[in-house]
């Protein structure tokens, strides 16, 4: 398959997917402060509505970046906006603030995971010292892999019996 070349894209489309794009990652943001404040409200019906919330909101963000790539609008997006000879009566400056926009809230986005991230694991510490002081012998429990789920290494009983 041959890559699309956004010269031969309407210039107006690749301006309204960088746009509908920014839209997505301004939904991910959104999602990842509630994420923040569930955790920090140590609310797991809220968190655990956040979570599907975000991974709904990353797959519609992975959908429109896909969606704008698949105009010819890859890498060096800012090069190949400036190059662009069809981006004209204000459409380039638009295009590339919009980029501009994208650039912020990508790196925004990071620190955000990044502290829920810190705050997890936090929170993953603070359970495992309090089962360490209420069942000396469950301290070698894995609350969660690697992969985010429960291991399943333990009779299901060391934890429910008295």
């Amino acid at each position: 398959m041959i890559p699309a070349d956004s010269h031969a894209t309407e210039p107006q489309m690749l301006v309204a997917a960088l746009d509908a794009e920014l839209g997505t990652l301004i939904q991910v943001l959104d999602m990842l402060d509630i994420e923040h404040e569930a955790l920090m409200g140590n609310d797991p019906e809220r968190l655990e509505q956040a979570v599907a919330a975000k991974q709904n909101a990353i797959a519609a963000h992975l959908k429109s970046r896909s969606y704008r790539e698949s105009l010819g609008l890859r890498d060096s997006l800012r090069e190949q906006l400036e190059a662009h000879p069809t981006l004209v009566n204000g459409l380039r400056e638009r295009a590339l603030n919009l980029v501009t926009e994208l650039n912020d809230l990508a790196l925004q986005s990071k620190n955000m995971n990044a502290r829920n991230g810190k705050l997890i694991a936090g929170l993953k510490e603070r359970t495992n010292t309090s089962l360490k002081v209420l069942r000396p012998e469950a301290a070698n429990i894995t609350l969660y892999g690697d992969s985010g789920s429960a291991e399943n290494t333990m009779g299901s009983r060391l934890l429910g019996s008295a």
